[in-house]
């Protein structure tokens, strides 16, 4: 059996019921989760684009400066969107423990 952990209220809950338990005790985070889905199909079409700019015109320009800035804008977004991630959990978290003051203390 396995178990995951939430990350918002930190009950484990088995694999199998973790999508029902953010739905019905976190509908915050499953709306932001949407949203990130989403916002990623965007920033992967950027990155494609990005690339197929490079392969198309980046040999008329300077090659490695061009590619340089492909991979630093895909190293960027990726970077602000693990600290977008954490920022959103850690909000989700706080709003979460001012709501349910007891069951933190219980855990």
């Amino acid at each position: 059996m396995i178990r995951t952990r939430c990350p918002i209220c930190g009950v484990e809950v088995e694999a199998m019921l973790y999508r029902a338990h953010r739905e019905a005790s976190h509908p915050d985070y499953v709306q932001w989760g949407r949203r990130k889905v989403r916002l990623s199909i965007y920033v992967l079409f950027s990155w494609f684009a990005l690339f197929v700019v490079d392969a198309l015109f980046g040999r008329f320009l300077t090659p490695d400066f061009l590619f340089a800035g492909v991979v630093a804008y895909a190293l960027g977004t990726l970077i602000v969107a693990m600290l977008v991630e954490r920022r959103k959990i850690r909000e989700l978290r706080s709003a979460w423990k001012e709501t349910h003051p007891l069951f933190e203390k219980a855990t």
